[in-house]
């Protein structure tokens, strides 16, 4: 039997609800990366270890009320990223910005990446895709970084730029579906929504479902239909610039 396709390229696939609600579980974030996490010791209840696992069960309030209430006056930079990531899930976009651009500074690449996801999850794909690309200069090649390019170009209709970009990937890397993903998003916004099921599908058969529901997550938020009152990125905004070149092997 075919499987149910998309309506448009901006309906969600029915087969992703589940998906996407499983996903939530695993990881709140909105793109593929977490706060630096060292070996914590269970028994540590640092303020930042009890609102670290509270945002990582998707417990967002609880785990702001943690680091306003029991944070050091002076906090250092995980903390704040942490605080920032936490906002971003509570959609207080503009406080998580204030709180990471003073701690902008060349090669700041944690600060960086909390802004492009901030950025991403306001639908600012055009201010998004400006510090992926700077990620990717120190990191030329990341194919998740590549992936998250792609998707502000998408989110911006840039399929020109994105399909360059996408271009990039390696359909046979092991470890990393990115690749998948970001035909996903290529074919969807060209309402090729049967070619972008059987991209996930395939994702989820060479990756799994736990890593493949980690990717989703991401990807139904850039191709679904932006909240009311979301920003979006004005059709004449320049184009960001494609990414650097991936590294040789």
């Amino acid at each position: 039997m075919k499987r149910n396709s998309f309506r448009s390229n901006r309906d969600i696939p029915a087969f992703a609800l589940g998906c996407i609600l499983l996903a939530s579980l695993i990881t709140p974030l909105s793109a593929q990366t977490a706060p630096a996490e060292a070996q914590i010791p269970d028994n540590d209840r640092s303020p930042y270890h009890v609102a670290l696992l509270a945002y990582k069960a998707a417990h967002f309030q609880e785990a702001l009320d943690t680091l306003n209430q029991g944070a050091p006056k002076t906090q250092d930079e995980k903390i704040i990223i942490l605080k920032s990531r936490i906002l971003t899930e509570l959609g207080q976009y503009d406080e998580g910005i204030k709180l990471l651009t003073p701690l902008l500074t060349p090669g700041s690449s944690d600060v960086q990446l909390a802004i492009a996801d901030l950025l991403m999850r306001k639908r600012d794909f055009n201010g998004a895709s400006k510090y992926y690309n700077q990620l990717l200069t120190s990191k030329p090649g990341d194919p998740d970084l590549i992936l998250m390019m792609v998707y502000t170009r998408v989110g911006a209709s840039d399929l020109v730029t994105a399909a360059k970009i996408a271009s990039t990937l390696k359909p046979l890397d092991q470890a990393n579906p990115s690749y998948y993903f970001a035909r996903a998003a290529l074919a969807q916004s060209t309402d090729k929504s049967q070619e972008a099921e059987d991209d996930i599908e395939t994702a989820r058969t060479m990756y799994g479902i736990t890593v493949t529901n980690h990717y989703l997550k991401t990807y139904l938020e850039v191709l679904s239909a932006p909240a009311k009152g979301a920003l979006i990125t004005p059709t004449n905004s320049p184009a960001a610039s494609a990414p650097a070149a991936p590294a040789k092997n």
